[in-house]
């Protein structure tokens, strides 16, 4: 059996969905904290930065490639990202 038949077989297409939605939701939780505490006491900005510009770099493999799956799911876990940082640097630098 090919791996193409076998990921056919699994479904991996609907399965890698799941993992990159799994993505997206995965930095919810942080940035409701954040939003909820404004408590960004221990957070590495610098995690955050390099987090986000990996999620930059994976969806934009995904638009040159035609690969859906990352193109959106890691773009919109940027977005989380972004905001995640921009409420980090707000907190600590203008409502701190």
């Amino acid at each position: 059996m090919t791996r193409e038949k076998f990921a056919e077989k699994i479904h991996w297409k609907t399965i890698i969905w799941l993992f990159g939605l799994g993505n997206v939701v995965a930095m919810l939780p942080q940035t409701y904290q954040i939003i909820t505490t404004w408590n960004v006491e221990g957070l590495s900005l610098g995690m955050f930065v390099t987090y986000f510009v990996i999620q930059v770099a994976f969806s934009l493999e995904g638009f040159f490639s035609r690969n859906k799956m990352l193109m959106w799911c890691l773009g919109i876990s940027s977005l989380i990202s972004a905001v995640t940082i921009g409420l980090i640097l707000f907190i600590r630098f203008y409502a701190g």
